[in-house]
């Protein structure tokens, strides 16, 4: 069991919240990405996906 008296959840997201723009929204998209592969069971070729969102947002 977890204790979640010792998570702080500020802790976890606060590279995420202190990034850059566009290491945000790079961020975002991979989480979104992945959580779209999660639901749909499809675990293959991720790494293409990713690759993907970093050169569209670094351009």
């Amino acid at each position: 069991m977890v204790n979640t008296s010792l998570i702080n959840l500020d802790e976890i997201n606060e590279p995420i919240q202190n990034a850059k723009p566009e290491v945000k929204s790079i961020i975002e998209q991979v989480l979104t990405l992945e959580k779209e592969r999660l639901y749909n069971n499809n675990l293959r070729h991720i790494n293409d996906d990713v690759l993907k969102i970093i050169k569209q947002n670094i351009q």
